[in-house]
C-alpha cells in the first residue's frame, strides 16, 4: 500500500486571513449578482407575511400566497423559492477552492436555511388550518432563522461584491 502525503501550501496571516478558506472576489461577485435578488426578495415576503400575521384581523389569503409551495402549474412565493438560492449562494460565497473540506460556516448557513424552510412548511399548515398563534411563533423561529443565515453570509459581502442585507424585523 502506497501512502501519500499531502504537504498543506496554506498560509495564515493576521493580513491576509487563511489562505485555505479565502473565496475570491471573482468568486463571489457573479454569486452576488446571481442570488440576491431572489433573497432580498424572499425576506421582503418573509417580512410581508409577519405583518399580516401581526395583524389584528390577518389576510389569509394573502398570507398563504407568501409561503405557497408552488406546483406543476405555478412559480413557489419568493419566501420559498429563496430557500434553494440561499443554499446556493452559501455555497458560493463559503467554499474556496483552495479547501477540500466544507467550512463551520456553510455547514451553519445550510443549517438556517433548512430552519427556514421547516418554519415556512409548517406556517403554510397553520396559515391553512387558521392557527394564529401557531402561525405567530413559526414565524419568529423563521425570522430567526433567516437573520442568523444573513448574519453569517453578511461577513463575507465586502463593499466590492455588494450591500449587505438586511435583517428581517
Amino acid at each position: 500500500m502506497i501512502a501519500y502525503i499531502i504537504k498543506s501550501e496554506c498560509t495564515k496571516s493576521d493580513a491576509t486571513g487563511n489562505s485555505c478558506v479565502y473565496v475570491s472576489l471573482k468568486q463571489r461577485i457573479p454569486a452576488y449578482g446571481k442570488y440576491s435578488f431572489s433573497i432580498i426578495q424572499g425576506a421582503l415576503d418573509y417580512s410581508k407575511l409577519g405583518t399580516i400575521l401581526h395583524s389584528s384581523n390577518p389576510n389569509w389569503n394573502e398570507a398563504a400566497t407568501l409561503v405557497d409551495a408552488g406546483f406543476e402549474d405555478r412559480m413557489p412565493s419568493p419566501a420559498v423559492d429563496a430557500l434553494l438560492k440561499m443554499a446556493l449562494f452559501a455555497t458560493q460565497m463559503l467554499t474556496s477552492p483552495n479547501y477540500s473540506g466544507i467550512s463551520r460556516e456553510l455547514l451553519v448557513s445550510r443549517y438556517y436555511v433548512n430552519e427556514c424552510g421547516f418554519a415556512t412548511k409548517e406556517l403554510a399548515r397553520a396559515i391553512d388550518e387558521r392557527d394564529i398563534q401557531t402561525a405567530l411563533g413559526l414565524w419568529e423561529y423563521g425570522k430567526d432563522s433567516w437573520n442568523s443565515y444573513l448574519s453569517i453570509i453578511n461577513r463575507s459581502i465586502s463593499p466590492k461584491v455588494g450591500e449587505p442585507f438586511d435583517m428581517i424585523q
